[in-house]
Order: structure tokens, then C-alpha cells, then sequence
């Protein structure tokens, strides 16, 4: 029994994940440099619940690395709680327990089909955090008995009396490194989508957990990424582009599925409740240089084809509100989707990919080389197991739904003091 307390005690004193971010002890944990290593998802469980701001982010890397951690000046107050490599079923549960904040107003969702795909339903220390389901009490005590939480509570420790980090994070996106993992990423990416299998399932699984948020009179808006011209021809290029017309025909449905919601309470962007945008597709963004080798001339839009920067983040942010672009190429980024607009949409996103390929920048003929000679000579593809939801997965996520459902009428009633 000691040493169980001894075993929980640490990672309750050290918090390695930072989800008590108030409680900050000098020589122990004042620099949380292992909070990154379950992709946030720990902190993040816990904030969806405990944030007291008005608009968060939802997604993957790409809005983790992509979005401005807070926003000081955002009316309501702004937190980003993306989450590496999340999935259409851990987004859905974010959502489900995001309705249950009533602190938050709106919520952005950042998505593609990397989080649509066959690939996994979660990461492993998604069953430590309260986006699985069980009490926030049962989540923290799960986390109090895990084998990687010690660890990284001992790294934590470690590094805040020796003054050490986790180097290979904090390296991650040196300038000098960038043009090399652009290249990296050309077959990269192109190996992943010559096998990729798209699930139209998790986008229901998705939209029922959104269904949770617009019932408790939050504002929702899903986006799809804006990644790198490099990264949207590996997807053509390895024969994914249809799931890319799939992907947007199948938001607009849904959205009209839900077409006779109910205004937000509290709405941060102009529209209904519940909107899309596309960010994709080749827009001029998109089509701009790769950071050159010697690092002098970092791309000031993405560090990798895949991850954008918190500036392209900022400018969705903007965009969704109405503001102004900073920076010229910024005129008319980002695109409505829904079913009026998907036509329009669907055009663009192929006007663009035609003037990327005809555009004879250097950039864009290294790449369009590239995939020739990954054309000629393939690589081995990238496929594991395949796996999809079951209706177990189903169930749970309705019970959660349903739980937001009653917090949200216990909340109405009490204000209209029955």
C-alpha cells in the first residue's frame, strides 16, 4: 500500500499532464515538458469540462499546432484543445462532453479526412480522460494508477530540477529542418492515401456527438483544413480525390439534415447555429512556397505540408468572424459549405488544383516531378488493420448525449426557477 501512494502521489503532486494548470511548484512542475506526450489528450479531457472561456478549438495536430494556444483579446475568451492524432469517434465525445459546459458558447471543429478514416477509433490515453465516458473522479483515478503517468511525472520532475525538456518536441518545427520534411512528406503521404479507406459512418458518429452541443444551444462550426498544395495532390495523386468530393457532399447533407435548428444562446459568428466552411482545396494559401533548405526563408504559412501555422489558424478565426484579412492572399479564404454552396464549392476546389498545376512555380513543378516518379516507381503502400464502430460504440455515445441532454434541462429549468 506505501508504495501505491507513493505511486499516485507523485503524478498527483507533479501533474505531468496539466490538468490542475493553477497549482505550479518551482523545482517540480512549473514547466509542464511532458504534458505533450499523450497529444494533450488528458488536459484537454478535463478543460472541456473546467474552461470558463467562450469559443474553443476541437481537432487534430492541426489545430493543436495550427491555432493560437488562448487569444487574450477574443471576446469570451479563446482556448485551443486540439489533440494529436484525434479521431471522428474521440472528436464525438469531446463534443458530447463539451455540451456539457456551459461556459462555452461556441465551438469550431477542425477536420479532414485523415479523422474520417479506417485507421483507429482512439489513442490509448483516451481511457484515462473523461471524454470516455465515465466520471471525471474515475478518470483522474485511472490516471493516478497509470504506468505512463509515473513515467512522465518523473520526466516532469526530472527536467524542472536539471533545467532539461523533451528536445525532439521542442525541435520539431526548427526552420532548418522544414524544407526536408516537406520533402519527406511528398511520398509520405502519398503512400497513406493510395490505401485509404473512407468511413461516412464517423461522420455521423461526429454529428450525433455535434447534436449533443446544438441541443445545449452552443454554436458549431466545422471547417476543413487548409493544408498544403504538396499534401492535397499526394491525396489526387494517389487516387484519394473522391473521398475529398465525398467528404464535402456528405457536411452539406448533414447540414441540411439539421437545417431547422434552434438559434444559439450565445452565437460568436454570424449564421445559424450550426455552419461549415471549406479551407481546403488548393486556395491561394495553399499554393504558396515551401520554406527554402537553408531555413533564411521559412514559408510564414506552414511549418509541413500538413500543419499550418497559428497565423493560417488566427485567419480562420477571423474569417469566421467577419473581420478583415491581414495579408492580401487572405482575400476570400475560406469558402460556406452547405448544400446551396457545395456546387460552387466542388468548382473551386478544382479551379484551384488547375492553377496550381498550371501555375509553373518551381515549387509546384518539383512536386508535380515527384509524384511522376512516385507514379513510375510506387512505394510499399501504408495500410494496417482496418477498424470501424460497433454498435457498442454507438450506445455509449447516446448515453453521453443523452446525460449532456439532461444537464442542459436541469440548467433551463433552473433559470426559469422551476
Amino acid at each position: 500500500m506505501l508504495w501505491l501512494t507513493g505511486f499516485s502521489g507523485t503524478i498527483l503532486l507533479v501533474d505531468p499532464y496539466g490538468i490542475a494548470p493553477w497549482i505550479s511548484i518551482e523545482g517540480v512542475n512549473a514547466r509542464r515538458t511532458r504534458a505533450h506526450e499523450d497529444g494533450y489528450r488528458i488536459q484537454a479531457g478535463h478543460r472541456l469540462l473546467h474552461t470558463d472561456v467562450g469559443t474553443i478549438t476541437l481537432g487534430s495536430s492541426r489545430v493543436l499546432d495550427g491555432f493560437p494556444r488562448q487569444l487574450p483579446d477574443w471576446p469570451g475568451g479563446y482556448e485551443n484543445l486540439g489533440m494529436s492524432g484525434v479521431s471522428g469517434f474521440e472528436l464525438a465525445r469531446a463534443s458530447a462532453l463539451a455540451a456539457r459546459n456551459d461556459a462555452i458558447h461556441c465551438v469550431v471543429i477542425g477536420l479532414d479526412l485523415r479523422e474520417l478514416s479506417t485507421d483507429s477509433n482512439t489513442q490509448a490515453t483516451y481511457w484515462v480522460t473523461p471524454m470516455a465516458g465515465g466520471s471525471e473522479l474515475t478518470s483522474t483515478a485511472k490516471m493516478l494508477l497509470a504506468p505512463n503517468a509515473f513515467s512522465r511525472a518523473l520526466e516532469t520532475l526530472y527536467d524542472n530540477l536539471t533545467g532539461g525538456s523533451d528536445t525532439r518536441w521542442e525541435n520539431a518545427y526548427r526552420e532548418d529542418r522544414l524544407r526536408g520534411r516537406f520533402l519527406e512528406e511528398l511520398p509520405k503521404r502519398y503512400r497513406y492515401y493510395g490505401t485509404y479507406q473512407y468511413d461516412p459512418d464517423r461522420l455521423d458518429f461526429l454529428f450525433r456527438g455535434i447534436d449533443a452541443l446544438l441541443g445545449s444551444g452552443k454554436q458549431v462550426v466545422i471547417f476543413i483544413h487548409p493544408v498544403h498544395a504538396w499534401y492535397e495532390e499526394a491525396v489526387q495523386r494517389a487516387g484519394a480525390g473522391e473521398y475529398e468530393t465525398a467528404l464535402r457532399r456528405d457536411i452539406a447533407a448533414r447540414l441540411t439534415a439539421r437545417s431547422g435548428q434552434a438559434a444559439a444562446e450565445h452565437a460568436c459568428f454570424d449564421g445559424p447555429a450550426l455552419q461549415a466552411w471549406d479551407f481546403g482545396g488548393f486556395q491561394p494559401v495553399a499554393r504558396t512556397a515551401p520554406p527554402t533548405a537553408d531555413g533564411l526563408a521559412p514559408s510564414p504559412w506552414y511549418y509541413v505540408p500538413s500543419h499550418y501555422r497559428p497565423t493560417v489558424g488566427r485567419a480562420i478565426l477571423e474569417r469566421l468572424a467577419g473581420h478583415e484579412p491581414s495579408d492580401p492572399i487572405l482575400e476570400g479564404f475560406g469558402r460556406r459549405l452547405n448544400a446551396q454552396t457545395l456546387d460552387a464549392d466542388l468548382a473551386a476546389f478544382q479551379a484551384g488544383r488547375q492553377a496550381w498545376l498550371s501555375s509553373q512555380a518551381p515549387w509546384a513543378i518539383e512536386a508535380d516531378q515527384a509524384f511522376d516518379a512516385l507514379d513510375a516507381n510506387p512505394p510499399p503502400p501504408e495500410a494496417g488493420p482496418r477498424i470501424f464502430l460497433t454498435h457498442s460504440d454507438h450506445v455509449d455515445l447516446e448515453r453521453q448525449v443523452e446525460r449532456a441532454a439532461r444537464h442542459t434541462e436541469r440548467r433551463r429549468a433552473a433559470s426559469r426557477g422551476d
